[in-house]
């Protein structure tokens, strides 16, 4: 099914052959979970190119491709490609510009005999609406993440570390069957929350701090990606206003949320939160991304991005506001697209939680 709406875009382009090289676009189409591969697309044949380590792990991913071997010390990627494409009616092949290298380019223009042009995201177009495996894979990452998250609040305790608190989270989410973490995960305290991608350091929790949480999981690929900021011990007045504004961006946006809405829209939603808040300097830029194969792909949730929603795109909502010498706060969920709205995946508590010091 995704091959052949794959050829139905190729065809309305004009497209001959299709190489592919960008690792999770390859295992989207036919299966394949090995680091080392391309895939050329034909109107009427498709070849996984790999050498010798995967071999026989690409026979048994990817059912219906032809599999070729290739010897890296022997044949360059372009003079196996030629070879494949010898006997076919093509003369111009696309690739992913934005997935190759200089050097794999210059190779490709010296071993090819064909017209080479950038290809337009096609197979990134198909990845952004879900089919139901994925949106199970997806649930099931999501709540992963939310019972890791539950179980961990009780833990955090003042004196412990970034680090341990990071570790401890990490080992519950695959403790609860994650096959791999989503990515590195963020856990920052104090000032060190207003670091929107900071990493986990050996600053120890202290009273009053802001703790932002951002994580997930990973299941047959498909990953979560959630955060949450809580304060641990009381929060003060300007917490609590600083949290809320944040709070009720993201509700707002969340509101709006329907098929046909764009990010750039939702976007502008939430910054208008911030904007008429006292801590419109402090706002992050952007609004979240899609989620899936990729922790970040199309669509974008930001200024200027103008795709329309569809139904079971799986998105982040993920508005922050991150003050240096103060904190930072973010709350971010994934959201899959319905019908006539959205139904969120991730679904831990978002009121602001003060933990027990």
């Amino acid at each position: 099914m995704r091959l052949t709406k794959l050829r139905q875009l190729m065809a309305q382009l004009d497209y001959q052959a299709l190489l592919l090289t960008e690792p999770l676009n390859i295992r989207y189409l036919c299966g394949f979970s090995g680091s080392s591969a391309s895939l050329l697309i034909t109107a009427e044949r498709q070849f996984l190119i790999t050498d010798y380590r995967y071999t026989e792990q690409a026979k048994t991913e990817c059912a219906g491709f032809d599999i070729i071997c290739r010897d890296r010390s022997a044949q360059s990627l372009g003079q196996c490609i030629a070879a494949l494409l010898r006997p076919l009616p093509v003369n111009r092949l696309q690739l992913e510009y934005g997935h190759l290298s200089v050097e794999l380019f210059s190779q490709l223009q010296h071993d090819l005999p064909l017209t080479l042009s950038p290809s337009t995201n096609l197979t990134e177009q198909l990845r952004a609406c879900k089919d139901p495996h994925e949106l199970k894979c997806l649930r099931q990452a999501a709540t992963i993440a939310d019972s890791a998250l539950a179980w961990l609040l009780p833990q955090l305790q003042l004196g412990m570390t970034e680090r341990e608190a990071a570790d401890l989270l990490q080992q519950k989410i695959y403790a609860l069957g994650a096959d791999e973490l989503a990515f590195p995960t963020i856990l920052l305290s104090g000032e060190r929350s207003a670091l929107p991608h900071g990493k986990p350091g050996q600053r120890r929790f202290q009273h009053g701090d802001f703790i932002l949480l951002d994580f997930g999981a990973r299941v047959e690929g498909y990953r979560s990606d959630m955060t949450r900021t809580v304060v641990l011990g009381q929060a003060s007045a300007e917490q609590q206003q600083f949290y809320q504004t944040v709070f009720n961006a993201q509700q707002a946006a969340l509101a709006a949320v329907k098929p046909g809405i764009s990010g750039h829209q939702l976007n502008h939603i939430a910054q208008q939160v911030f904007s008429a808040s006292p801590y419109a300097a402090y706002a992050g830029e952007g609004l979240g991304h899609g989620v899936g194969l990729a922790l970040h792909e199309y669509p974008l949730m930001r200024r200027g991005c103008q795709v329309a929603l569809q139904a079971d795109m799986v998105v982040t909502i993920e508005p922050g506001l991150y003050k240096p010498g103060f904190g930072g706060v973010r709350i971010e969920d994934d959201i899959v697209i319905t019908r006539h709205g959205y139904q969120l995946l991730t679904l831990s508590p978002k009121q602001l939680q003060q933990l027990p010091a």
